[in-house]
């Protein structure tokens, strides 16, 4: 650089003639980019330009978007989810041990009875041998020579016989009243976890009339089919009362008394024996028993067009993520580590744990339609309670990724000039760096095209080459290889920070799918294919949770073919409106195999048809909140909310039913979801939420399917404001610009980061020689000039 500027000065200083004597020079780089706030500064310089253009022909305005998406708060209703969870499974585990100890009742009983039948008929055949032997004492009374000893032993034999039966019903006898009594402590447990959820029920409506938070609690289906399983249980009760207690201690110790007699029993000795009647269990205990057993096993289990429509539904999701659709196999470079100015790391995004939630909750969702459809109670008890502790697991780790971005939402909304400086310096990763959709046929701002890039790492077009399945895909590690450049997915690199290209796609895919998790979770809540169809009880939950797999899997299929979807959805894809849309959406990708596309298109249409055929009048159930939409005004919600505690009324209580307990859990059903003092009728109005602007309207950006459309690059930008660190992101750019500079400036010169300057400070020393000699002791003026200049 100084020799350059030495030149640069002798050349330019010719033109003078002797009028200019140079003297010294000097020249310098200054603000190098391997500085970060360097280029951090240079990056809002050429954003302030780039993005706001991009930004306008997109028609997104981004704060607006972020404040209504802050405002919407989808992280309440995964709380309310999340808390919601863990209160069914506590009352779930409670319904277990009492399935358990209903069990264990049931086993005993059949036992027990099996026993008294043996006791019965020992009994008849001692009756029997006695009646024989009494018969033969009158023959010979009569003067029959007969002898008596052949009857004598066979009394004998038969009291024997007589007294083990004794003994075992005795034992039968103890051991079922023990079952007995666990089951109605198991069950009196149950009860209390009953009025728990009841009570939490009450809080979530009365804090939902507060906050507006929508329906979004688990709560409601359970406690609707919990409750049923509960006064099916006290009328067992009520009917068994004179059984249940009576503690079986006579009857114990009467037949203790009569086996002891039969032991030492002799017949030529001793009187007849009559058979003692137990009084503390109905005979029949073994049918009354497997009776209430199989009434709760009916209310859980749902009925067979339910699974079968589940099953669809479960078999649609498996097709979908097995779609192949996870990363663009043509770009498939592994950085060399050397090669690179800065070692980032890779984001933490939590792909692993999510992906193996995801996983176990398929795996429990599978586990416990099997269990309903074979109809043992407790074993499908048992599979949803598994299938609730990975669904709360599920929640768990979607809470602890939304959760600390959407802090850092709030914190960038309210941090004045923050939001837009990291908007730009963002923006400009998305407008002018590559990604998986783009870099084929897409340019930057300055008309660069991305395919210069592709081609100069040496990529290989096979367009359309999309790989990886949700089950098959590579991690998101830091691979070491050869490639000295990123082929295409240079976005997904500033957000990821991983040497695989492939493992970089990846972990966008993922965090794009969970953010695409939490924004649709208000519009799959009022789905009304969870609302209008005649799925009840635990089926609501697991319909839920399928469909927003379905639908969040769904938007990033579309969002990695070019696609854009609305980040806030005023009707999801999986309802009856909506299944039209996504028809319509998802012919336009390009990136499928033709035979996948159909089937998949096929698939849910069939889906969606099973549906219609189960739809039926609106039931209320707890996913039946409304988004707001063109159609319908949050004023509706009181309405609602009475609908809705009237649907819940309905569905507890048992058709038929007159029992005190049924008619008392029915009243407490009807006021749980109605706080005291309410007067949603009253004509008090609930609290609003913030109307979109008339700007917002009047730009397109607001239509009936939802609020702003977004594309793969766009919805990249929301994560990086959402969760980026802005030291990496600039150390990955740094890397980027290196990479990139060095391998297109090769043939030239050694290009490193720390020598690429934003400015240049030259110093030169001169002297101005005069034209007239006015005296000799004149020597001209000596003259020294710095200048910094940028570019």
């Amino acid at each position: 650089m100084d020799s350059r500027y030495q030149s640069y000065l002798e050349a330019n200083v010719q033109g003078f003639g002797k009028a200019i004597s140079l003297s010294g020079s000097s020249a310098e780089g200054k603000n190098s980019l391997i500085e970060p706030l360097v280029l951090r500064q240079e990056v809002f310089e050429y954003s302030e330009l780039s993005v706001p253009i991009n930004t306008l022909e997109e028609g997104l305005n981004i704060k607006e978007l972020l404040d209504y998406y802050h405002k919407k708060n989808p992280l309440q209703i995964c709380k309310n989810l999340l808390d919601s969870g863990n209160n069914v499974i506590d009352i779930t585990d409670s319904a277990i041990n009492m399935a358990k100890s209903l069990k264990e009742y049931c086993d005993e009983a059949k036992k027990y009875v099996e026993s008294l039948t043996k006791y019965k008929e020992a009994r008849k055949a001692y009756d029997n041998a006695y009646q024989a032997l009494e018969e033969a004492r009158s023959r010979k009374d009569n003067g029959e020579e007969i002898s008596l000893d052949s009857y004598i032993s066979e009394v004998d034999s038969k009291a024997r016989a007589f007294g083990t039966a004794t003994d075992d019903l005795k034992e039968r006898l103890s051991s079922l009243k023990e079952k007995e009594r666990d089951f109605l402590k198991s069950r009196e447990k149950y009860a209390k976890g009953l009025d728990e959820l009841l009570s939490n029920t009450q809080e979530y409506y009365k804090n939902k009339y507060k906050n507006k938070y929508g329906k979004d609690t688990i709560e409601d289906p359970f406690f609707a089919t919990y409750n049923v399983m509960n006064n099916q249980a006290q009328k067992f009760i009520d009917n068994q009362q004179k059984e249940i207690y009576n503690d079986g201690q006579e009857d114990d110790e009467k037949l203790e008394a009569q086996a002891k007699k039969l032991e030492s029993y002799s017949a030529e000795a001793d009187d007849k024996i009559e058979g003692y009647i137990v009084l503390s269990e109905a005979e029949s205990i073994d049918k009354i028993t497997a009776a209430l057993y199989g009434e709760m096993e009916n209310t859980i289990k749902g009925s067979d067009s339910t699974i079968d429509l589940v099953r669809s539904l479960k078999d649609l999701l498996y097709q979908i993520i097995g779609t192949k659709v996870l990363y663009d196999g043509s770009l498939d470079s592994n950085l060399d580590p050397s090669e690179l100015i800065n070692q980032s790391g890779v984001l933490d995004l939590g792909t692993a744990e999510i992906t193996d939630s995801v996983v176990n909750l398929l795996s429990s969702i599978w586990q416990f339609l099997m269990a309903a459809a074979d109809g043992d109670f407790f074993a499908t008890l048992t599979a949803l309670g598994t299938f609730l502790k990975s669904l709360v697991t599920f929640f768990k780790g979607i809470f602890d990724w939304a959760s600390s971005r959407l802090q850092n939402l709030g914190r960038l909304l309210s941090g004045g000039e923050s939001l837009g400086k990291n908007f730009l310096l963002y923006g400009y990763g998305v407008y002018n760096m590559p990604n998986r959709t783009n870099y084929s046929d897409g340019s930057s701002l300055t008309g660069y095209e991305y395919s210069n890039i592709f081609e100069m790492a040496g990529g290989t077009y096979n367009i359309g080459f999309l790989d990886g399945d949700f089950w098959h895909y590579p991690k998101m590690d830091n691979v070491e290889g050869r490639d000295k450049l990123y082929k295409g997915a240079e976005l997904e690199y500033l957000l990821t920070g991983s040497n695989s290209e492939k493992g970089a796609q990846v972990g966008t895919f993922f965090n794009g799918f969970l953010l695409r998790l939490v924004s649709n979770l208000p519009a799959i809540a009022s789905s009304d294919w969870i609302t209008e169809t005649s799925v009840t009880g635990p089926f609501v939950v697991v319909v839920f949770v399928i469909l927003l797999l379905l639908e969040s899997f769904i938007d990033m299929i579309l969002l990695v073919n070019k696609q854009s979807v609305s980040l806030i959805k005023m009707k999801a894809y999986m309802s009856t409106e909506g299944i039209s849309n996504f028809i319509e959406d998802f012919s336009k990708c390009r990136g499928l195999n033709d035979e996948t596309a159909k089937q998949i298109k096929k698939g849910t249409q069939d889906t969606a048809d099973k549906i219609a055929a189960e739809a039926k009048n609106k039931i209320n159930s707890t996913f039946g909140g409304t988004t707001e939409s063109s159609e319908e005004s949050d004023n509706n919600d009181s309405k609602t909310e009475n609908a809705e505690s009237k649907a819940t009324k309905d569905t507890t209580k048992p058709d038929n039913d007159n029992s005190n307990s049924e008619n008392n859990a029915s009243k407490a059903t009807k006021d749980s979801t109605k706080p005291q003092n309410d007067n949603s009728n009253s004509g008090n109005t609930v609290p609003q939420e913030p109307k979109e602007t008339t700007a917002t309207e009047a730009m397109g950006l607001k239509d009936e399917k939802g609020l702003m459309k977004l594309d793969y690059g766009e919805h990249c930008l929301i994560l990086m404001l959402l969760g980026t660190n802005q030291d990496q992101y600039l150390m990955r750019l740094q890397n980027l610009v290196q990479l990139e500079a060095k391998e297109k400036y090769k043939e030239k010169t050694d290009y490193h980061l720390s020598k690429a300057y934003t400015g240049i400070t030259a110093t030169t020393e001169y002297q101005l020689n005069e034209f007239v000699p006015i005296t000799k002791s004149t020597g001209g003026f000596k003259l020294d000039c710095t200048k910094t200049l940028g570019y």
